[in-house]
């Protein structure tokens, strides 16, 4: 328990720190503005699908390509040095510095040297290491760590940037960014100058010709590696590719992901130390550059991984960085409280895993709101949030996670439990849609009215049969979205069942780290899809859409065969053309449409629901990018009530500058953070599934036929 206390400390101190809130909203709008505008013009889907297939091939076949760069390296004048631990790596490195009597180090941006804990090892030999990109100065001189992969002092504002340098150099510093790059550059000229040894990391290594590439925009990572007499490069063995053209390729897709640019200032490609043939052509080392060059490939924990098929997709990772800025939960409280020890965000959550420890990483598995939305950005396709369900699954569930995945599984026992709250639930009715907690849940006050049980009605028709997949939530809290999908489409003349033997897609296990509930109910599902053998499946949680679709498979390879017949609703309507009759009077409704996560990220759905409601002829406000995670997250919302909270409140406040009456989304799981997270405000908002809109219009449409 003292770990988990500890843990909600420091995510009230971080929700609470105005300061952290403003460097991260900050950071993260320009970074989103930077991004989107360069990714509209490049090909970025190329880019994202050429560096994917280079980083599957090239992680296959690390020890071949590290073999190759050894000989080409060695070849080219440089000294490759192989370790397995950070313990031999630092060994290593003391023994160059001894060598040659260095007493001053410079040290260009490497979160290899964090993870080895480079500084604090030569400072306790009493050797100076001066850190000279400008966010590591910053966190250096604040004794900090970094807060982010590529902007290590992403969570200090330019004002508190100012008041440390103004400590530590003993003058007036202001927080103009001109001002303070325009000192860190005149303080940095003497350490260059006087640097025994310069030491870097490397984005990547090229295996063809020992070459190390090194991407940077400052000019600190040149002169470090250039100016001391001796360059140590440091890097890891997942970095390795096989050519030139593949670096260049995984460079193009890195940089926008990283900077929001098409490219950096700086890309340098370095093969062995520098050298001249202008005298007779006779080869000469050691010209303006270093006279020697020494590479250290460290391990630590990336080879059993790469051999690991579920895991094996972590060292795609470019250390680009971007996913943190685009992630919710890292938007909320930062690096510092969400990440391991040493890499931030839900990727340093699995890079704990393979650098220090499976153990180290439990603790931190729950911060991930699985919203998909790093995965959609990138640019190598890193199923984060899967990869962080695996590791739930290796953890096994806590007991309270056992209890609960055994309430979605059993379905008798969660109808039960249903009806009989459904009955408790009546003297805290506050309305036909809320109920009034009588102690708060987390941060949650209210809860959707549970509807009891009634038996689901089968419209018999001769056309195509449908079968409704629906959901707990519509199941237990919103069967009117299960009668407007039926309604809706028996009127266009489907068959449409919604067996009550269906059972919980396995969501919810599945975010317990409960595999075997999911598989459980996987089957149950599959064999009422046989049972009925419809010609579509549609579903009306973009959650439960991509676990059938792309999970079942996974448990049940027969299950593939129902994978082309699964759709989301309005997915399905929109392409199948089948809109209302044209409204001859334009709805003078305005509707927000709420996009899910899921929906975008996972189902990559977009256009379709602006396609149907404009279809409806509502007055559609689109909502601004980057789209906004209500919080709910399914599981996450339970274990994660504040930071659900603050996700929900940035969602609100785009709802209500909406100016909109109405609020429409394609996920229950929304629908039920939007219903409590709105129930207050005057005028009220009405709340609805796309599904019951359509089923409205199209009353609406029929009865005036009819009148006409």
């Amino acid at each position: 328990m003292f770990p988990r206390r500890k843990q909600k400390k420091k995510i009230k101190k971080a929700l609470n720190d105005s300061n952290l809130q403003k460097a991260l909203e900050k950071a993260s709008a320009q970074h989103f503005k930077k991004y989107n505008r360069t990714q509209s013009e490049i090909l970025w889907g190329e880019y994202k699908k050429k560096a994917r297939a280079i980083r599957e091939a090239c992680v296959k076949k690390l020890p071949q390509l590290i073999q190759k760069f050894t000989e080409e390296a060695e070849k080219a004048g440089s000294h490759v040095t192989i370790v397995s631990t950070p313990e031999e790596a630092l060994a290593t490195m003391e023994h160059i510095a001894r060598t040659k009597k260095a007493k001053l180090i410079v040290k260009s941006k490497s979160m290899v040297s964090e993870e080895i804990q480079l500084n604090s090892f030569f400072e306790k030999k009493g050797i100076r290491i001066v850190e000279t990109d400008l966010g590591e100065w910053i966190i250096q001189l604040a004794e900090e760590k970094p807060s982010h992969i590529t902007a290590p002092a992403l969570h200090k504002t330019k004002e508190e940037v100012a008041e440390l340098l103004s400590q530590h150099l003993g003058k007036k510093v202001s927080a103009e960014p001109k001002e303070i790059v325009k000192i860190a550059r005149e303080e940095m000229r003497k350490y260059f100058i006087k640097a025994d040894i310069g030491i870097s990391g490397a984005n990547l290594a090229v295996a063809e010709s020992g070459t190390l590439v090194i991407i940077s925009n400052e000019g600190n990572a040149r002169l470090v590696t250039t100016l001391p007499p001796v360059h140590i490069a440091l890097i890891t063995t997942e970095k390795f590719v096989e050519t030139l053209e593949q670096a260049i390729t995984l460079t193009k897709a890195l940089i926008p992901a990283s900077s929001g640019m098409k490219v950096t200032s700086y890309i340098s490609f370095i093969t062995g130390p520098s050298r001249t043939t202008d005298i007779e052509k006779e080869l000469v080392i050691g010209v303006h550059g270093p006279q020697e060059l020494h590479i250290i490939i460290l391990d630590n924990g990336r080879f059993n991984i790469s051999k690991d098929k579920n895991l094996d997709k972590i060292l795609y990772c470019l250390k680009c960085g971007g996913c943190m800025l685009i992630c919710p939960v890292f938007k909320a409280l930062g690096g510092h409280v969400y990440g391991g020890p040493v890499y931030p965000g839900g990727i340093g959550v699995l890079l704990t895993a393979i650098t220090r420890s499976f153990e180290e990483s439990y603790s931190l598995l729950d911060f991930c709101a699985d919203c998909k939305k790093c995965e959609e950005f990138c640019p190598v396709g890193i199923p984060t949030g899967d990869l962080i369900q695996k590791l739930k699954t290796k953890r096994m569930p806590r007991l309270w996670e056992k209890t609960l995945s055994f309430f979605f599984r059993e379905k008798a026992f969660a109808d039960s439990t249903a009806q009989i709250l459904s009955l408790f639930q009546k003297p805290f009715q506050k309305n036909s849609d809320l109920i009034n907690l009588p102690i708060s849940l987390g941060k949650r006050k209210s809860l959707p009215v549970i509807k009891p049980m009634k038996r689901m009605r089968d419209e018999k028709k001769n056309g195509e049969k449908i079968f409704l997949f629906q959901g707990c939530l519509v199941k237990y809290f919103f069967p009117e979205i299960r009668e407007s999908v039926i309604s809706s489409l028996s009127r266009i003349g489907f068959q449409v069942v919604a067996p009550p033997d269906q059972a919980c897609c396995g969501a919810p296990s599945l975010h317990l780290g409960n595999e075997k509930d999911v598989q459980k109910l996987a089957m149950h599902n599959l064999k009422a899809f046989e049972k009925e053998n419809p010609d579509y499946i549609l579903t009306v949680c973009p959650t439960g859409n991509s676990l059938l679709k792309k999970l079942y498979p996974e448990i049940e390879p027969k299950s593939s065969l129902w994978t082309d017949k699964i759709f989301d609703y309005t997915e399905f309507m929109v392409k199948k053309g089948l809109f209302p009759e044209s409204q001859k009077t334009v709805n003078t409704e305005k509707v927000y449409y709420h996009y899910p996560c899921h929906y975008l990220n996972a189902l990559k759905l977009k256009d379709e629901p602006k396609k149907m409601l404009e279809a409806l002829a509502f007055d559609l406000k689109e909502e601004e990018e980057p789209y906004a995670c209500c919080g709910f997250c399914g599981v996450f919302s339970v274990k994660n009530p504040e930071i659900s909270s603050r996700m929900w409140e940035e969602k609100k406040k785009k709802i209500i500058k909406s100016g909109s009456e109405l609020v429409a989304t394609d996920c229950p799981g929304c629908l039920f953070q939007l219903k409590t997270g709105l129930k207050d405000e005057i005028p009220p908002f009405k709340i609805f599934h796309t599904a019951e809109l359509y089923d409205r219009v199209a009353k609406q449409t029929s009865k005036k036929r009819k009148l006409s």
